[in-house]
């Protein structure tokens, strides 16, 4: 295996960010709490878990930030996290991806493949 190249690290960084704050999301939802109390439900593995992986993209993010433009990334990754969630969520909570969801998600891919062409 070839190492990466000094311009493909910012674009892993890229993706790991997506999936450590996408992981993070579903592994909330599995453990999220229905309620505040009793306080010994908050003690769950996969909540630290999610913080962690929080952490990590919070870390990763940090670092893209300073290697590429703002304009771009920060848009490009958010709606990223958001379709990879919105799959996810359907194949994991069995959630119901409807007409206009689906729309949706087309239209923010059309978004981010209309900035990635104009970087």
């Amino acid at each position: 295996m070839r190492p990466l190249s000094a311009g493909a690290l910012p674009w892993a960084l890229v993706v790991a960010a997506i999936a450590c704050n996408a992981m993070a999301q579903v592994l909330l939802k599995r453990a999220a709490p229905a309620s505040a109390l009793p306080l010994q439900q908050w003690i769950d593995p996969r909540l630290g878990a999610s913080v962690v992986l929080y952490g990590c993209s919070f870390v990763f993010t940090a670092l893209v930030y300073a290697r590429l433009p703002l304009s771009l990334v920060s848009p490009l990754m958010a709606g990223a996290v958001f379709v990879v969630v919105a799959l996810a969520a359907v194949q994991l909570f069995g959630e119901a991806l409807g007409p206009a969801r689906i729309a949706g998600m087309a239209l923010v891919l059309a978004g981010i493949a209309l900035l990635a062409r104009s970087g």
